[in-house]
């Protein structure tokens, strides 16, 4: 029996039953019945769930599937939605560890169980538990897994018969959000492409799943009711977004993704830049790496992680930090001889530089450099959102793909950091490790107490 037991956890599996464990002890104390789940709630009770869900396809959202599924979950138990919830956490942790993690999967697994206890989980309270996490974290964990096809075609692997109907209906999930819709289109047709190049055919499955991620995107865009939201959205919450041009919506993506990591004082974005670092400090001695490396780390010590201290001794640290994490179009016509207003700008476009730049520097070329195509694509899901009026109401909810992209560019910095066997690098893991697992306990204690002393 102790075994089979050994042969279950080995091989990394632990360290993904641990995170379903932990997930579990954090949502069995969740009662999803405030805000938007008390609403969905309602509004299925007594009556099927097309009859609500069905006309708001006309009226309000695309998201059939996911708020079919939503209602579905309200309407059977909450232990259904708790479940699920830990699964699909359990379900993303699984997937990033098929896509990147090859080697020394015990190590590497528990290291990523961390890494995710980082990611701040009382974001997912923010519009209610069961419909923030099941119209965000559930995309997410779902995006990931139907991007497995991808690498077990890129590697020439064998598919099992039931993962296709597995695959399919996750693709089919995923697809129903809008930015998971968009990071599978833009992965399989990429994709596609590399594959006609490197092998000159198309793998079957290959074409299905492209074809289902772009009928996705063609329902979203085609669907009246999001149309209708967006009006409503731009008169009650950005009034002047449809005077915006295209160049004034990429400067709103830019600087709110940096204006939410630094009013959030986002741990995700806090790790990723930790850990390029260590990694620099022990392989580089070039002063410019260095400090290229540092600024984005040092930056969110400074406004965020040492802010009480900062601003005692530099009080014009916290005007900084204000102008940076405003809601607003940093700078316009009206306002562009000033140049305070240039500040957040080039602010944001340094910290993401650096962090491209650091990641180059660390897997030393631009091909094959699957972690800046990480980046890059968890960098683009939320720069989309600076096209959608909700940009600054939807909050920190948005950030979770890009900080899942961090958490895997950790992950596979980490494993780079781990090739490493002299002396000095090792004693530069070691704190590393012991510095991330403690962050990732603490977080985790957080979120916790969080759900305790909010939770009836």
């Amino acid at each position: 029996m102790m075994e089979k037991i050994k042969r279950f956890l080995g091989n990394g599996r632990g360290a993904l039953f641990a995170l379903f464990i932990l997930e579990l002890v954090l949502t069995i104390f969740v009662t999803p019945n405030k805000y938007d789940d008390k609403t969905f709630l309602e509004s299925v009770t007594g009556t099927t769930i097309f009859s609500y869900v069905g006309p708001r396809y006309f009226n309000w959202t695309s998201r059939f599937i996911i708020e079919y599924v939503l209602c579905g979950v309200l309407k059977i138990s909450k232990y259904m939605w708790i479940l699920v919830e830990a699964l699909m956490v359990t379900l993303a942790g699984y997937s990033i560890s098929k896509l990147f993690v090859k080697e020394n999967k015990e190590e590497n697994n528990l290291m990523l169980l961390f890494m995710i206890l980082i990611y701040p989980l009382d974001v997912m309270n923010s519009a209610g538990w069961a419909a923030t996490t099941v119209n965000y974290m559930w995309p997410m964990a779902t995006c990931l897994f139907a991007l497995i096809p991808i690498r077990k075609i890129w590697d020439e692997e064998k598919f099992r018969w039931f993962q296709y109907p597995l695959f399919i209906l996750a693709m089919l999930f995923a697809g129903n959000q809008e930015q998971t819709c968009c990071i599978l289109v833009g992965c399989y047709i990429l994709f596609s492409i590399l594959m006609i190049i490197k092998n000159r055919k198309l793998h079957p499955f290959m074409v299905i799943q492209t074809i289902l991620a772009i009928g996705s995107l063609i329902f979203i865009l085609t669907c009246p009711g999001n149309y209708i939201r967006n009006g409503l959205e731009i008169n009650e919450n950005f009034k002047d977004f449809g005077m915006l041009t295209f160049l004034d919506k990429l400067q709103l993506g830019f600087t709110s993704t940096m204006g939410l990591i630094i009013k959030n004082g986002d741990l995700v974005y806090g790790l990723l830049s930790f850990i390029i670092v260590v990694y620099i400090f022990s392989n580089y001695k070039s002063a410019l790496y260095r400090i290229v490396a540092v600024i984005p780390f040092v930056s969110i010590c400074l406004l965020c992680f040492t802010r009480g201290v900062t601003n005692s001794l530099f009080p014009f640290f916290g005007a900084f930090r204000t102008l940076v994490d405003e809601e607003r179009l940093v700078l316009t016509a009206a306002n562009s001889n000033n140049l305070i207003n240039l500040i957040p700008i080039v602010f944001s476009y340094l910290n993401f530089t650096c962090l491209i730049l650091s990641i180059l520097l660390i897997f030393r070329n631009l091909k094959n450099n699957v972690a800046i195509l990480v980046f890059l694509v968890g960098f683009a899901s939320r720069l989309i959102m600076g096209f959608s009026p909700t940009i600054f109401v939807s909050g920190p909810r948005t950030m979770i793909f890009f900080d899942f992209a961090m958490i895997i560019v950790s992950l596979l910095v980490w494993q780079e950091l781990l090739k490493k066997n002299d002396k000095i690098d090792k004693k530069a893991q070691t704190k590393a490790e012991i510095i991330i697992k403690a962050v990732g306990v603490f977080e985790y204690i957080n979120v916790l107490l969080c759900i305790l002393l909010t939770q009836k």
